[in-house]
């Protein structure tokens, strides 16, 4: 059996299946710069897989954070140790978003979640990819760059006093409370990213639909429109952002003359098809 695993930085998706049998776990975020390897060892045990450990022929790991040799040679050997399988292959978000919206087709890859990014895929392969860097300084699109503007925009007076009003006495967003959460607190970008459900909240007001569609203006823009022939590729997103907001996201790429593929919430499941299928071609 394969298991496939989709590793954010705050849970990690898990499928094993056979072709016929699936099963499916949640674990903990897993990555070797925050967690050690009896963390690792605890989290897998922890989701119910030391169950099934026995089973495993072949692991494919995507996550974040996942540049560098020596991080993966570290993942490669906990779940050595812990499935007894030499079959390891780590890779990281992009090339699960690119896999999972076009298989070993071509296209644009965008992912809109907490963080942004995006790369160009030719026939299995990236291409290029214009870099993310990070929530502070581009992400643009992602949900902890909807949150900044968000706020920004809320104590800045861009909306109306009604509007601002309504918000921070329902939604308990103070300039204090903002603060200490931004500034004081521990993974500021995840924090910013919630603020989103809020948005979703206040969406039919015309203000906050506007920030919506300058984020994913920016998006294209700043990192879609670098690709070379980017206009004449499908263009395809997978993301919490990108999925809850897909009807503006829809209209943002047809006002831009853009070919509109895929929008999923999770690459899970696609993963999970892409891999059975190479498995039963060879």
């Amino acid at each position: 059996m394969i298991l496939i695993a989709d590793g954010g930085s705050t849970k990690t998706d898990w499928r094993l299946s056979d072709g016929i049998r699936i099963h499916s776990f949640i674990s903990k975020g897993i990555n070797p710069y925050f967690n050690t390897r009896e963390q690792i060892t605890r989290e897998l045990n922890d989701s119910g897989m030391g169950d099934y450990k026995q089973m495993v022929s072949a692991i494919y790991f995507y996550g974040a954070g996942l540049a560098g040799d020596v991080v993966k040679d570290e993942l490669k050997n906990c779940f050595h140790l812990f499935f007894n399988t030499k079959e390891i292959f780590i890779h990281d978000d992009m090339l699960a978003a690119a896999r999972a919206l076009f298989g070993d087709g071509s296209g644009i890859a965008g992912i809109l979640g907490t963080g942004s990014n995006s790369c160009l895929y030719i026939n299995g392969v990236i291409h290029d990819k214009v870099p993310a860097l990070g929530y502070i300084l581009g992400d643009e699109g992602s949900g902890a760059y909807l949150g900044k503007t968000f706020l920004n925009a809320l104590h800045k007076r861009q909306f109306s006093n009604v509007l601002c009003n309504e918000i921070i006495l329902n939604e308990g967003l103070t300039q204090d409370v903002i603060l200490e959460k931004v500034y004081r607190q521990e993974q500021a970008n995840r924090y910013l990213a919630s603020l989103t459900q809020i948005m979703i909240q206040y969406i039919q007001h015309e203000a906050v639909k506007k920030l919506v569609v300058n984020a994913f203006e920016n998006f294209i823009d700043i990192n879609i429109s670098k690709y070379i022939g980017y206009k004449d590729y499908e263009i395809s997103f997978v993301g919490s952002i990108a999925f809850h907001f897909r009807h503006l996201l829809r209209e943002v790429m047809e006002s831009k003359n853009l070919i509109t593929g895929k929008i999923i919430k999770a690459p899970i499941n696609e993963l999970l098809n892409y891999h059975l299928t190479k498995n039963n071609s060879n």
